[in-house]
């Protein structure tokens, strides 16, 4: 998907241009931004966006927890599609290992 762009601070990425007489012609960069959107639902939990508090992954929940892949899985595709992201499109770019056996 294409949107704004955020720098690696999760920062909106600024890159003024101006004309000949020294007027902005353009700031913020707008480009493809799946990555960076697919990052923010998986490390948020819910209720840190607040124009849409449902959305966020809560995976620091699942780190000590006895959660199976496919309850996680489940969690990411619904998150994903709130946001417009398809999970199975974009699956193939994810590279997650998930142990699933206690500490």
């Amino acid at each position: 998907m294409r949107g704004l762009v955020l720098d690696t601070e999760y920062g909106l990425d600024v890159s003024v241009e101006r004309d000949r007489n020294g007027l902005i012609t353009r700031g913020a960069v707008v480009g493809y931004n799946t990555d960076q959107c697919a990052a923010l639902v998986l490390s948020m939990s819910q209720g840190d966006l607040k124009e849409d508090p449902l959305v966020g992954c809560g995976l620091t929940q699942f780190v000590r927890g006895r959660y199976s892949p496919s309850r996680i899985e489940k969690r990411i595709r619904a998150h994903f599609a709130r946001v417009g992201i398809s999970y199975d499109d974009y699956s193939n770019r994810l590279s997650v290992t998930i142990n699933t056996k206690p500490l």
